[in-house]
Order: C-alpha cells, then sequence, then structure tokens
C-alpha cells in the first residue's frame, strides 16, 4: 500500500505540473556477445606500435629498407626509412601527396588522384579505402508481444588508432606535406527470425566510434637551400636574409564515440516498424576507413567488442498505454 501510495502521488505530481510527456520503463530480458581474448594494446617499448586486436593498416608506398627495395617499380622511388628499420620505410617519389588533376600524375604504386568531398578539379595524389577492413558481433534476442516494447542496442568498444606522418627530402624526392588518416565505424542490424514484421532502428547508419586525421607540412626543404633569404634584408641566424620563414606545421582531428545506444522498435514516421512477438537476431559491424598521403602509415585496431542487448517497456503515463 505505502507503494502504492507513492507512485500515485509522483504521478499526479507530474500531471499537476503539466508536463507534456513524463515517460519511464521497465527492463526485461537481456542478451550480449563478446570477442573473447581480443584486445588492443598500445605498446611502452618507444616504438608506438598497437597490437592485439583486430588490426587493419595501410601505408602510402610499399614496405621498405633501402633503396634497392625500389628498384623494381617504375617512376624513380626512393626508399624513405627514417628509423632505419627492416621493411620500416616506404617507397615514394615526389607525386605522393602532390597535386593532381588524373590517376596519371600519381606514379607511387596503389595511389590515385583523389578529389576533395565537396568537388573540384584538383586533388592529391594518395590512397584512400572505405570499409577497408571489416568485422561483425552477434547476439539473438526474443520479445514477446505488447505495447511499448523496444530494444536498447550497446555496442561498446576499445579502439586503437595509429597515424604516422613523415616529412623528408632525399635525392629527387622531396615531400613537404603528409598525412593520414584512421577511423573505424559502427552499424546495427536487426532481423526478424519469426516472420514477423521488421522493426524499425534508430539511427539507421553508422556511428564513428574512433576517427583521427594527421597532417604536417614544412618549407624547410625549399627554403634551407638558400639558407631562408630572400631581398627583404632582414637578417637572420644563418648569416642571410629573412624570407617568408622556416615552417613546420602539424594538424590533427578526432571524432569518437566508443559507446552508443541504438533504439530498435520506436516507430518511424510512417507508423510501423515496431515490435512484434518473435525471435530476433542482432548483427553488430564495424569496418575501418584508411587514408595516406605524402609518407604515412595508417592503422585501426578493433576489440575487445562488447555487445549488450536488453528489452525495454516505455510507458507514458500521461496517455492509456495498451497491452
Amino acid at each position: 500500500m505505502k507503494r502504492n501510495f507513492c507512485f500515485v502521488m509522483l504521478l499526479t505530481i507530474a500531471l499537476l505540473l503539466g508536463v507534456g510527456t513524463v515517460y519511464a520503463q521497465s527492463s526485461g530480458s537481456f542478451s550480449y556477445g563478446y570477442t573473447g581474448t581480443t584486445h588492443c594494446v598500445l605498446n611502452n617499448d618507444g616504438t608506438g606500435t598497437i597490437t592485439g586486436g583486430q588490426t587493419c593498416d595501410q601505408q602510402a608506398g610499399p614496405s621498405c629498407t633501402s633503396d634497392g627495395d625500389c628498384a623494381s617499380f617504375s617512376g624513380q622511388l626512393l626508399c624513405i626509412n627514417p628509423t632505419g628499420t627492416t621493411n620500416a620505410g616506404q617507397c615514394v617519389n615526389s607525386t605522393s601527396g602532390a597535386s593532381c588533376a588524373s590517376d596519371a600524375a600519381c606514379t607511387v604504386p596503389g595511389q590515385s588522384c583523389i578529389f576533395p568531398v565537396g568537388g573540384g578539379a584538383t586533388g592529391l595524389c594518395g590512397k584512400v579505402q572505405n570499409k577497408a577492413c571489416n568485422g561483425y558481433l552477434q547476439a539473438g534476442i526474443k520479445t514477446n508481444g505488447g505495447s511499448g516494447n523496444l530494444f536498447v542496442i550497446r555496442p561498446s568498444a576499445v579502439i586503437g588508432l595509429l597515424t604516422d606522418v613523415t616529412v623528408s627530402s632525399k635525392g629527387t624526392v622531396s615531400i613537404g606535406t603528409s598525412s593520414a588518416l584512421a577511423g573505424v565505424d559502427f552499424n546495427v542490424d536487426v532481423k526478424s527470425l519469426s516472420n514477423q514484421p521488421q522493426a524499425n532502428v534508430i539511427p539507421s547508419y553508422p556511428i564513428t566510434y574512433a576517427s583521427r586525421f594527421v597532417q604536417i607540412s614544412t618549407n624547410l626543404f625549399n627554403v634551407l637551400g638558400t639558407l631562408c633569404t630572400d631581398t627583404t634584408g632582414v637578417a637572420n641566424p644563418f648569416g642571410g636574409t629573412t624570407a617568408m620563414g622556416c615552417f613546420i606545421s602539424f594538424n590533427e582531428s578526432t571524432v569518437s564515440a566508443h559507446s552508443f545506444d541504438w533504439i530498435v522498435g520506436a516507430p518511424d514516421k510512417y507508423g510501423t516498424g515496431t515490435l512484434a512477438s518473435g525471435y530476433y537476431g542482432i548483427t553488430v559491424n564495424w569496418s575501418s576507413s584508411l587514408g595516406n598521403f605524402g609518407i604515412s602509415r595508417s592503422l585501426t585496431c578493433v576489440g575487445p567488442v562488447n555487445l549488450s542487448v536488453q528489452q525495454n517497456k516505455v510507458f507514458s503515463f500521461n496517455t492509456p498505454n495498451t497491452f
């Protein structure tokens, strides 16, 4: 009696305050999925490497240790290998990351002319892959009929991103701008397994769980040839005059979620898509996006991933709820 009295009082207060829509929910069935021992680790060994999860990587040019490894490729490629580690370098030439109007201008193997998303006649020579690697995790759940039923689906994931960029001048190769992008998107797919109508999934598009863009630029390779000078007559530390200056710039952009709730069973704009009694199969998919320009490498790592699915019933206190 005491609990019923409290419930009535709370409901009365809500109605008296004129609340437009007051919701509560009760929980029901629960299901989950898990990727097991797969897990990303950022190694504390001075290298910045990421291991242990489901990895996906890409770089601007073919791997190399020395210039001899690039001899079999056309385009007069040289090996840019700052660390000197075996196969840690990349075979590139000055077209990598340079402006282009067509794929013919990009002579590093695997590169093409990438045009801006907003349009334009000029692009950059590089390598871009969307949905480069894919993974998924599944779970199932059963619901009984009743108004207000819905699923709350929450994929949670550890995401590792590696973006490695280098600028270099070596022989005939001069690359003053390099950039890299690494990202992972998740989406949820719900299938009706008992011949019931398909449920409405909100949102119905992929969600970016992690995405990073980095870019480094420098004009040192051009201006150091003239000791950073022009004709302004202002002295500089090299004994010449000051030109437009020497610079190194670094640019980084990041988007991340790592956990997000999908709502399944809320009516769509046409009033359909609510949950019907039966079994449902739930699949969480993820895919990697990679982009490389200049001298760069990108890597994504996913794992572990948890998938929780919970059935809730939503009550609207200020309108009758039909069971």
